[in-house]
This record gives structure tokens, C-alpha cells and sequence, in this order.
């Protein structure tokens, strides 16, 4: 096995912490929840469950500031851990709407995001009347 170094050395796009939320889509019926732990224009590093197995093909609903969905190729997993290439047609991400209605349709990608927020930890505010 290579060592980290050698891994890094293959990319060829500068990785971005990234923190968001996502779903794998396996079908109508299969979501599986995880997180884009860092993301570049080619890829991104995703951690899920480790006893979850993958295929090599699948797309990947990424929650980021607008949805954006890739069809992604597994390259690596090691633990909760996953690498992942986005084919050359999601490289750039488009519009939401366009893209998710090319792969699928209006119900699966109003449901993919239920999901997602559903998944989203609620933030817990402060009431006005307290002070810092």
C-alpha cells in the first residue's frame, strides 16, 4: 500500500474542507446518508458507515450552498472513509434543476432533499432577551 503522500500526488485539483451533508442515491428506494468531508473539482473524500458497502458507480447528493449532484466513481475506501472521482460530465457543477431532472425525476429529487434536511442537526439559538 502507498503511503498518503502518494496518494495526494495523484490529484490533480486542491481539496477543500467541505463539511455538508450528502445522500448516495443506489435507486428510487436506497439513500444512504453521509458527509463530503472535503471536495475539489475533480473529487472528494466522504465518510459514512463503515459496515455500508459501495459500488463502484453511484450518484452522490451533495447539500452544499445549492444542491449539487454528481455521478461519482469509488477510487478508495479505508474504514468510515471513502474517495471518490466525479465523471467528466459532473465535473462542473450546473444548476440544480437541470441536473437533477437529467438523472431524475421531480419526486426523487424533492425527496433526495427531504432527506437531507432531515438529516441537517437543528441549531440551537440563544433567546434575544439573553446576553453573551
Amino acid at each position: 500500500m502507498g503511503s498518503r503522500g502518494h496518494i495526494d500526488d495523484r490529484r490533480h485539483a486542491r481539496r477543500f474542507c467541505a463539511r455538508h451533508l450528502a445522500k448516495i442515491v443506489l435507486g428510487p428506494d436506497a439513500m444512504i446518508s453521509c458527509t463530503v468531508e472535503d471536495i475539489s473539482t475533480d473529487g472528494a473524500r466522504i465518510s459514512l458507515r463503515r459496515d455500508i458497502l459501495l459500488p463502484e458507480d453511484f450518484d452522490l447528493f451533495i447539500a452544499a450552498h445549492e444542491l449539487q449532484v454528481h455521478h461519482v466513481h469509488l477510487c478508495w475506501r479505508h474504514g468510515d472513509c471513502a474517495g471518490v472521482s466525479f465523471s467528466p460530465s459532473t465535473k462542473q457543477p450546473e444548476n440544480t434543476s437541470s441536473l437533477v431532472h437529467r438523472s431524475f425525476s421531480g419526486d426523487e429529487s424533492v425527496r433526495v432533499l427531504v432527506e437531507v434536511e432531515r438529516d441537517r442537526p437543528t441549531r440551537t439559538r440563544a433567546p434575544s432577551n439573553v446576553r453573551k
